[in-house]
């Protein structure tokens, strides 16, 4: 029986339960990631394929209307990951028509530029692009968990962890994790502002947080690290299946003498091995210091990127963003140093809409 693509899916229930079961699935291909990104007025879009009345392949995605990009199907908005999950044990020609499938719904979508995909880790690689285009080419660090916490303090994260760690324990800094509405209004949110005014990158809305929050409940967790009542610096990140995905680090920099971004870090990756999930995904790898940070903790690095399906080759529809590019660097530099924090909490939501980012 022939794949049947199903472009307005609804029930969450055997969505979700497709994605926890898939080993490359992260928290932005849960059927209510979708709902979270609501929050910025884009549409929520999920496609299913199904064969003989079972679920074979999801592609979670928004349809976006940005200033800069036109209008677009992008799997997934303000994150790394996204892209199709597609059962490993598809035939070529169940994957050659779910490809042809994706082709036809651009064709039948005369308003829609073009389809972004974040990452394909989701595809068989046997089955290489199809007929996407690579964009916008980085990496991912991932650990492994396959070993004990004990080994894995041992012989597989650096010196350098060991000694940071070792240093926030003596200093007194105590981690714990603790999330909600509340904690995120409350505490996570201004350290969050702080830290990307530092960085030179746009806030999200605080309506981004709390949806989340909302909708995805217990699967977000906030590692945090406190020394004498006082917090310094916290971890967000997301579980699905098997795997922690961390998202942000938020800190004062005053706090760094006493290490606490390692501490949590650990604390985190402790947690999710005593959890017996199989993998603490560090999230995108673009410049020098991302690699020597996430390369301490033995992490793997994995070919990653943005995959374009476009009704043409124009340059507009193949452009995708980069972070990392020395315009975008030299911009970042500039927010950090000019634009008030007031000013970058307002017009910060405003960026990341357009920029889908």
């Amino acid at each position: 029986m022939t794949i049947v693509m199903i472009d307005d899916w609804t029930d969450a229930k055997p969505w979700d339960a497709f994605v926890e079961g898939h080993e490359q699935a992260r928290f932005c291909h849960f059927f209510h990631y979708g709902d979270v990104v609501a929050c910025y007025g884009y549409e929520p879009v999920r496609i299913a394929f199904v064969k003989e009345r079972t679920l074979v392949a999801v592609l979670p995605a928004a349809l976006t209307t940005s200033l800069l990009f036109g209008r677009r199907l992008v799997s997934q908005p303000f994150s790394e990951y996204g892209g199709l999950l597609m059962d490993p044990s598809l035939e070529s020609e169940d994957v050659l028509r779910i490809f042809a499938l994706l082709e036809d719904y651009l064709e039948r979508h005369s308003r829609i530029r073009s389809i972004e995909l974040h990452g394909r880790h989701g595809i068989p690689a046997q089955f290489g692009l199809g007929p996407f285009a690579l964009g916008n080419p980085h990496h991912v660090a991932v650990l492994a968990l396959d070993h004990t916490a004990d080994e894995l303090w041992q012989k597989v994260v650096q010196y350098s962890v060991r000694k940071a760690v070792n240093k926030a324990q003596a200093q007194g800094v105590v981690a714990f994790e603790e999330s909600g509405p509340a904690i995120i209004r409350e505490r996570f949110y201004p350290l969050y502002l702080k830290s990307m005014k530092r960085l030179g990158v746009p806030p999200h809305a605080l309506a981004y947080y709390l949806r989340c929050s909302e909708l995805l409940g217990e699967r977000m967790k906030i590692f945090w690290a406190a020394r004498e009542r006082q917090i310094l610096a916290g971890l967000l990140g997301f579980v699905c299946g098997g795997r922690v995905n961390i998202v942000n680090i938020v800190s004062e920099p005053e706090s760094w003498k006493h290490a606490p971004n390692d501490l949590i870090h650990w604390e985190f990756v402790k947690w999710a091995r005593e959890e017996k999930l199989r993998y603490f995904d560090f999230g995108s790898v673009r410049y020098e210091g991302q690699r020597t940070y996430k390369k301490k903790w033995g992490a793997a690095f994995e070919d990653h990127g943005y995959y374009l399906l476009s009704r043409n080759q124009s340059a507009a529809a193949q452009a995708t963003f980069s972070s990392s590019s020395p315009g975008m660097t030299r911009l970042s530099q500039l927010w950090s140093r000019f634009v008030p924090e007031p000013v970058a909490q307002l017009s910060g939501p405003f960026i990341r809409k357009h920029l889908v980012r």
